[in-house]
């Protein structure tokens, strides 16, 4: 196959994923299945999506090693998964917070709800391309069916000066899709979160594109001599007809959402980068230092012949990982977030009282795995940045009409500070057990402490709720297959 052709096929599945929105993925039973190796060969927790560097190969390579053959053809690129969780909540959350749907119930601290169930097809399409591709059905959001994440790529190999140099051409529906490393926020830890919880209003803005922003783009990405990673590429938003068509989630022209830090469509595209160098310490573990960001217009109206904000996030993220022997390894990882947003289009439209605001986000996380099954994981993330009672408060519109109860800010602060912990226990994947090639299975336990939520700890939305209130236990299950 010519690969102009290649390249118009990966820009068609680009344009069809840039239709649907973006929710957490994980490892498939499809990949095991391909390569014939247990799921902890790719994944040091034996479920992902931390990657061994067999697992970072793989995916570099374009998803295609393997030829194991473990079911018929027709079927082996195939998998699904099914995520069912129970949420608790510290203080009950009112109606009219949370999408009221049959299976979560308001005015409840606790819910037990069916997050998402999952169609995968993900590996090998045909020499020297792969595909990761996750159609998913919510019964979160009215049973939507959409394509949660995709990922076409073109891969190949060369060499320069006698190192090795991995390449290729990614579209995807996401920029960090297409990332190997767990501070990207299509793979970000925690791996899942509750959908039933409230969660803090300011995030960054890269993070909000994976669950709202439908996107669509291109990069092109090299790693030389298994050490220095350089990815560059754009993303643009659909249009706003196609979106109302859908329903998705950015809405259409004038929608509420446009009242967000981050609402609306991406104009004349994005610019993309990603870059790494990772570094062996000798018998001392593995270490990380990357960087990675976007940058570029965006009209809040969701209208590209309206007013626009221009905005750029520079990230900055470590990793540490280091195995004492062949049952115990620890990772630490930290993440620098700096959003700068020029607010012309929405203060022009009433959405924000400032003309520039800027969001800092810091996160960091200590994780220890035995056994490649059992895992412990402590994780503090600080968000701050510069005041605006508009902007985080739903536009100014909604503002004059008062702070809402539990999502608002009385002060107009994004601040909220939140510690996790977290224990995963996976008892499959590792090789040793007679359906691991066709099946996985992870149970989480996570508690989520504020001490800062919307910008105070206690009636930070001037209806007396305290960040403590938004304290929650959640359960998760994860079953592929």
């Amino acid at each position: 196959m010519a690969r102009p052709l290649i390249v118009r096929t990966l820009l068609g599945i680009g344009a069809i994923a840039s239709m649907l929105s973006m929710h957490d993925a994980h490892a498939t039973a499809a990949f095991s299945r391909q390569t014939g190796e247990p799921c902890a060969t790719c994944h040091m927790q034996g479920y992902g999506p931390w990657l061994t560097d067999y697992g970072t190969k793989f995916k570099l390579d374009g998803y295609v090693a393997g030829d194991a053959a473990k079911v018929p053809t027709l079927l082996n690129n195939f998998s699904a998964e099914i995520v069912a969780s129970v949420t608790n909540v510290a203080s009950k959350v009112p109606s009219g917070v949370l999408p009221s749907t049959s299976v979560f119930q308001p005015n409840a601290r606790t819910n037990v709800v069916n997050d998402w169930n999952s169609l995968y097809y993900t590996g090998r399409v045909m020499d020297k391309v792969g595909a990761y591709l996750q159609l998913q059905f919510n019964p979160m959001t009215g049973r939507n069916i959409m394509l949660s994440m995709a990922d076409l790529r073109y891969a190949d190999h060369a060499t320069l000066d006698g190192k090795n140099v991995q390449w290729g051409v990614t579209a995807n529906n996401a920029p960090t899709m297409s990332d190997t490393w767990m501070t990207s926020y299509a793979w970000m830890y925690p791996y899942t979160t509750s959908q039933v919880a409230p969660q803090p209003t300011a995030k960054p803005w890269l993070q909000t594109l994976m669950s709202n922003a439908n996107t669509v783009g291109m990069t092109a990405y090299t790693k030389y001599d298994n050490k220095y990673y350089l990815e560059a590429g754009g993303y643009t938003s659909q249009a706003s007809n196609m979106a109302n068509g859908l329903g998705t989630l950015n809405g259409a022209v004038g929608a509420s959402n446009g009242a967000s830090a981050y609402g609306g469509l991406l104009v004349g595209g994005a610019g993309y980068w990603r870059a790494y160098m990772e570094h062996l310490l000798g018998d001392f573990g593995k270490l990380m230092v990357g960087t990675f960001g976007l940058a570029g217009n965006v009209a809040p109206s969701y209208n590209a012949s309206g007013p626009t904000n221009y905005i750029t996030e520079f990230n900055f993220d470590t990793n540490y990982s280091y195995m004492f022997d062949k049952e115990n390894m620890i990772m630490l990882m930290t993440r620098y977030t700096r959003d700068g947003m020029t607010m012309s289009g929405s203060k022009q439209l009433g959405y924000a009282a400032n003309a520039s605001n800027n969001l800092n986000q810091i996160m960091a996380m200590a994780m220890y795995t035995y056994q490649q099954t059992y895992t412990l994981s402590f994780m503090w993330q600080d968000t701050w940045g510069s005041n605006d009672l508009c902007l985080y408060n739903g536009g100014c519109a909604a503002y004059k009409q008062g702070v809402a109860a539990v999502t608002g800010s009385a002060n107009g602060s994004p601040n909220s500070n939140a510690f996790l912990t977290e224990i995963d226990y996976v008892p499959f994947g590792k090789g040793n057990f007679a359906a691991d090639p066709y099946m996985n299975l992870r149970f989480s336990l996570q508690y989520w402490a504020y001490t800062t939520f919307n910008g105070g700890g206690n009636n930070y939305d001037g209806g007396g709720r305290s960040a403590a209130a938004n304290n929650t236990t959640y359960f998760v299950t994860n079953i592929n297959f």
